[in-house]
């Protein structure tokens, strides 16, 4: 190398009369030196370790040698990325004296359908969390998207493909599972981490508490996987320079004051993928049988994984029936939402998690914007939601960043135009929060609703 990265903090020494380091690291270390032909001033150089502490490793002085240490010295010394995984799970004679602590393995079962489309961005998140682990420093992963695009199945997805990479283990946290409780705040996210590492009682101070999880974090190759996260607030308490540990995060919103961040955006399919996931539900017999109602379907789903799952396993429930059936369900959009649902999947309950925690003024926003037709500009929302044109634009700015809304190609007049993601449209018009006139429409019969909403 040609320069020397700053030295990490020299290992906790003992005295030489009693070495507290597993014997076996230290054999490995020295072997391994001497194979690669290195004096420990030459290996200092190449790894940014000081000479004391790879001396002190290499005798036996360090009683609690930091992981990170291990890992620069291990890519120095060329390791393959196997040798480098056991060489950390190697325990020091301290640990063998202590009963181990928990590991971990919270991520929930790992997506059976298959996540066409995302394959690009699978990897991606996969190739990111590996270098994390490589002893990188890591940055957040953010994947952010509308209602309904599958975040949540590509980020599970993802650390279940990494999961050999962090041997200390995954602890999984949904922020909001329900919507009858409120998201967590980052106090109650702190000592629930705490407890999943096995960090004993947690203190009462919030303070105390954030500082005895960045220790933790910091001694650990652990993958933290966050889902449903509405602020920065609740990501910062994991955030540690200088460890292996990785932070994955699955956002209803963008979050910009996470500097540094590697940050992966999804949206609707492509009409190819969106009838590979059809076909992949259903068979490609079953929708080239019925190649026009499938494209009525498909246009309905607008794209949407979960919608598309939805209808894939409703159809594939229901073997006699016909995919003209579902399309002709999901023509009048004031009947998609509801229709969109089986079992506990529902497209509608994942727009109202969306609304549910917005501010009011864009709550007031969105009811407002349902009497526009078609797209829209910050002129119709000085017209229709407020008559101050910066606060349109602020409005404006935060649909679009909790992607309710999105920017459509510019006409010829050099405006911008933006439109509400249809599933967003449909809610806050025919849902729970607009307004149902069954007097409208002659010839039908409403029967009561259970909407998932709790706002």
């Amino acid at each position: 190398m040609s320069g020397r990265s700053p030295s990490p903090a020299p290992e906790t020494s003992v005295p030489t009369s009693r070495t507290s380091l597993s014997p076996s690291i230290a054999e490995a270390l020295i072997t391994a030196r001497e194979a690669a032909c290195l004096t420990q001033q030459d290996l200092a150089e190449r790894s940014g370790v000081s000479v004391r502490a790879i001396r002190n490793l290499e005798t036996g002085h360090t009683s609690r040698p930091r992981k990170q240490s291990l890992l620069l010295i291990a890519k120095a010394l060329g390791l393959p990325s196997e040798d480098i995984g056991r060489l950390m799970r190697r325990p020091s004679a301290a640990e063998h004296l202590s009963a181990p602590g928990p590991v971990p393995f919270e991520l929930p079962p790992v997506p059976r359908h298959s996540l066409i489309g995302r394959a690009t961005h699978l990897a991606s998140l996969r190739a990111h969390l590996s270098a994390a682990k490589d002893g990188h420093t890591g940055r957040p992963v953010v994947v952010v998207g509308p209602p309904g695009a599958g975040k949540t199945a590509l980020v599970i997805k993802a650390a279940h493909g990494a999961r050999d990479r962090f041997p200390d283990g995954q602890v999984f946290v949904d922020l909001h599972p329900n919507m009858s409780t409120p998201p967590l705040t980052p106090d109650e996210i702190v000592p629930r981490v705490l407890r999943s590492l096995g960090a004993g009682p947690v203190a009462d101070h919030p303070e105390e508490a954030a500082a005895r999880l960045r220790d933790a974090l910091s001694r650990k190759c652990i993958l933290v996987v966050l889902d449903n996260v509405d602020s920065e607030a609740q990501v910062r308490p994991l955030l540690v320079d200088g460890s292996c540990h990785a932070v994955l995060v699955a956002a209803r919103r963008e979050l910009p004051a996470l500097t540094g961040q590697f940050r992966q955006s999804i949206d609707a399919l492509s009409d190819t993928d969106a009838l590979r996931v059809l076909q992949d539900l259903l068979g490609t017999a079953r929708t080239a049988a019925e190649r026009s109602a499938a494209s009525r379907v498909l246009r309905f789903c607008g794209g949407l994984p979960l919608a598309l799952h939805i209808a894939g396993l409703w159809l594939s429930g229901r073997p006699h029936r016909s995919l003209r059936d579902l399309a002709d369900r999901l023509t009048n959009e004031q009947d998609r939402l509801r229709f969109l649902r089986i079992g506990d999947l529902s497209l509608e309950a994942s727009v109202a998690a969306y609304y549910s925690s917005l501010p009011t003024p864009l709550r007031a926003a969105l009811l407002r914007l349902r009497n526009v037709n078609g797209d829209f500009s910050v002129d119709d929302m000085v017209t229709e939601v407020t008559p101050s044109p910066g606060m349109a634009a602020d409005l404006l700015d935060e649909l679009v960043d909790r992607h309710l809304a999105y920017a459509v190609t510019a006409p010829p007049d050099g405006r911008r135009l933006y439109r509400l993601h249809d599933p967003v449209r449909q809610y806050v018009t025919y849902g729970p929060v607009g307004s149902w006139h069954p007097d409208r429409i002659k010839g039908r019969i409403w029967l009561p609703r259970q909407a998932a909403h709790s706002g």
